[in-house]
């Protein structure tokens, strides 16, 4: 049975798409969506520290991670009443957003700890030789590891 569906988000077209596959989803199992948004945090090298001052650095990091949390949160709100115009058809649509070093494990974690019954998530079609380098893309990964069924939208 399909009672959470996870549909991980970056903004793009393939993950309104996603997002869109979620919704039928969501109608014919009478299940919830979880829209999530990780946070890319990208280490500074020490050479660019400035003046050393961690302290500094953690606050604006922290300062930047709340804004694009803003940004994301208004995004959603927008989506839902653009996919939702009428109360009546609304399916349950939950949002949230992590950050970490890898969105695909921070995308593995969230669905286990959450008890996610499928993730539907959106990946570029890619064509002769740069198939290859989609072996390494959060899509691919995250369908390998994680322990519930992954639907990879092109």
């Amino acid at each position: 049975m399909i009672a959470k569906i996870l549909v991980p988000h970056d903004g793009t077209e393939i993950s309104d798409k996603a997002f869109e596959r979620a919704i039928e989803f969501a109608k014919a199992f009478n299940a919830e969506i979880v829209l999530l948004h990780v946070i890319q945090d990208i280490p500074i090298p020490p050479a660019l520290l400035l003046g050393n001052d961690r302290a500094l650095i953690s606050r604006a990091k922290r300062s930047i991670a709340k804004e694009l949390e803003k940004g994301w949160n208004k995004m959603v709100q927008e989506k839902i009443i653009d996919v939702f115009p009428s109360k009546d058809e609304k399916v349950g649509v939950k949002s949230d957003v992590t950050v970490g070093s890898s969105p695909a494990e921070e995308i593995i974690k969230f669905a286990d700890t959450k008890q996610i019954d499928i993730i539907i998530m959106g990946s570029q079609r890619l064509e002769t030789i740069s198939k290859i380098k989609a072996l390494g893309s959060v899509a691919r990964r995250v369908s390998e590891a994680a322990e519930c069924p992954v639907m990879i939208i092109h």
